[in-house]
């Protein structure tokens, strides 16, 4: 890593100048998808999970958030561009204000000029699209999907055109989910996005090992195997490529001694400090108001909740080694799915 002599510490919260201040919220429009992805989180969803959001109740969910203050509204899925709604969704969401719209997709559905066409003109600002390899065999095996990589390609190239024309102000990032098949890669990854695609901004995220990759020691690797190649990505970034690139789902001790303790390649690389203030609505089987898990409200079929406190309330553990951290404001924890297959050996105190 870079030479950096140790900064003081961040405080309470995780303060960046980088990060857009817009508060974001994420509208799941059902669990729906055109892909099979080895480790998707949703594992076989019932029918009524892949049912689609009413449009009705889709326009209702908008309204209330921006009358709540948010300004960032994404989509999330399942797969958010097979939702017929899609494109109106977006428009309604321009139309009473919201100043950045996202999609996070597998993009299969993008390499279709026309509906790229539509989306973007009812006013999609940002893209992220999920794409996990840098050859057909890879990306293919992991999405399950033959000529998946390839119709990512052809969005992508297309994608790459309408920004260049002035579309997508708020970026075109790839979402790559580090796991056990294709974490070796990486740098070959970034060569083949940034070099070879044209793109600027990368997001790598450890696997969180729930749904088919639940208790799946082939798909979730050893932090102490992924670190040394985190390290080698930061390291050609900073050096050669000099984009965009940050990383999510560490925790703060598995990370190079001088990575944790620079400020700036912290806020420059650790997602953790960029990501936007995050509420989610989500699909729930449960009805009517109250507390679930001490940070999710139910609503009328709908669990609505922050994500970042939901990560560490709810989703991550915290080894032993957490109660006596210096950082362990800042530190989020481990995915608990990861301590049920590896323990928590390894973790140690700041």
């Amino acid at each position: 890593m870079p030479k950096e002599q140790p900064d003081p510490p961040a405080g309470n919260q995780l303060y960046n100048p980088l990060r857009d201040v817009r508060r974001n919220v994420e509208i799941n429009i059902g669990k729906a998808c055109n892909n099979r992805c080895v480790f998707c989180l949703d594992g076989l969803p019932k029918k009524e999970d892949r049912s689609y959001m009413p449009f009705d109740q889709m326009k209702a969910e908008i309204r209330q958030w921006h009358a709540a203050g948010h300004r960032s509204l994404g989509f999330l899925g399942g797969e958010p561009t097979t939702y017929p709604k899609i494109v109106q969704s977006v428009a309604y969401g321009r139309e009473i204000g919201f100043t950045r719209i996202a999609i996070a997709t597998n993009a299969t559905k993008l390499r279709l000029k026309h509906f790229t066409d539509r989306i973007l003109d009812a006013g999609l600002t940002r893209i992220t699209i999920s794409m996990h390899g840098h050859t057909a065999s890879l990306e293919d095996r992991l999405t399950r999907v033959p000529g998946n990589f390839e119709k990512k390609c052809a969005a992508i190239r297309y994608l790459n055109e309408k920004r260049a024309a002035g579309h997508l102000p708020d970026g075109l990032s790839i979402n790559i989910v580090l796991n056990g098949w294709n974490y070796r890669y990486l740098p070959k990854m970034m060569r083949f996005f940034y070099q070879d695609m044209a793109l600027d901004d990368i997001r790598i995220n450890f696997i969180r090992p729930e749904g088919y990759a639940e208790g799946s020691r082939s798909l979730t690797p050893r932090y102490d195997k992924v670190v040394p190649v985190l390290e080698k990505a930061i390291l050609l970034n900073e050096y050669h490529f000099k984009k965009t690139f940050t990383f999510g789902g560490f925790p703060l001790c598995v990370l190079p001694t001088a990575l944790r303790r620079s400020e700036r390649l912290l806020k420059k690389y650790m997602g953790e400090y960029r990501d936007l203030s995050t509420d989610c609505s989500i699909r729930s089987d449960k009805h009517g108001d109250g507390e679930v898990d001490g940070v999710t409200r139910i609503d009328g079929g709908r669990a609505r909740f922050n994500w970042q406190d939901r990560k560490r309330h709810d989703l991550k553990g915290h080894p032993q080694a957490c109660d006596t951290c210096s950082r362990a404001d800042l530190c989020e924890g481990v995915w608990q799915n990861y301590l049920d297959i590896w323990g928590d050996q390894g973790f140690k105190a700041i």
